[in-house]
């Protein structure tokens, strides 16, 4: 075998031991947190120290308050779900494929069962139980797995039909993602472990649909840019 064959194979074997691996690792996680709190474990004690820090609703600054409960409204799952609907058909008749639809609709789909099953499985009260529990639980949160999962398909739609505002795109979302767990956790509408869990989780669907096994993304591009790099690469 040639010295440039062995090169692409060592590529070969390596991508397919960080794609599986990156997927374990954040399984893992999740497992970590989702034991801990079911067995009342160390992050449940995390979570009443991070409780003691931050104010909750009417107990802190007006501005932060505002701010905070400004991005909670604007992260609501049902609001998030329909821009991202809205923007993705506006996609797919510019772009004219159905690339950026295959992408966004099994990840919102399986987000939305996931977050559902959690919620059902695991019966958590949040720290403001009349204001957000509503007829489900508080783990996972449906705010932060939505705002992850939302902005990260966003991101890849970006990187695919414009891969020069790639790093940008993602900054962005993962800058939305964390502005919406703090809110949360300020609020008192949420435990720390509910949103981190919810980062697991998201992190982990889009890894499964973006980079391994499915690598969706490729479909995002116009059918004359598919043969380049795969978005996120």
């Amino acid at each position: 075998m040639s010295v440039s064959g062995r090169a692409r194979t060592s590529r070969g074997l390596a991508g397919w031991a960080v794609g599986p691996g990156v997927a374990l690792l954040l399984l893992a996680g999740l497992c970590v947190v989702t034991l801990s709190v079911v067995r009342d474990g160390p992050s449940v004690h995390l979570d009443d120290v991070v409780y003691g820090w931050t104010p909750g609703r009417g107990n802190g600054p007006l501005v932060p308050e505002v701010l905070a409960l400004l991005v909670v409204d604007l992260a609501t799952p049902a609001l998030c779900v329909a821009a991202v609907a809205a923007i993705t058909a506006a996609l797919c008749l510019r772009a004219r494929t159905w690339g950026p639809a295959l992408l966004v609709a099994p990840a919102l789909g399986v987000l939305t069962l996931a977050v559902l099953l959690g919620k059902n499985v695991i019966p958590r009260a949040s720290p403001r139980l009349p204001d957000v529990l509503g007829d489900y639980g508080s783990y996972p949160s449906g705010h932060t797995a939505t705002a992850l999962v939302c902005a990260g398909v966003l991101a890849a739609l970006v990187s695919g039909l414009d891969p020069g505002r790639r790093r940008l795109a993602w900054a962005l979302a993962a800058g939305w993602t964390l502005l919406v767990a703090v809110a949360l956790v300020w609020l008192h509408f949420h435990w720390l472990s509910d949103v981190v869990a919810s980062m697991f989780l998201g992190s982990l669907l889009l890894w499964l649909l973006l980079r391994w096994p499915l690598r969706l993304g490729a479909r995002v591009a116009p059918p004359g840019r598919r043969g380049g790099p795969a978005p996120g690469r």
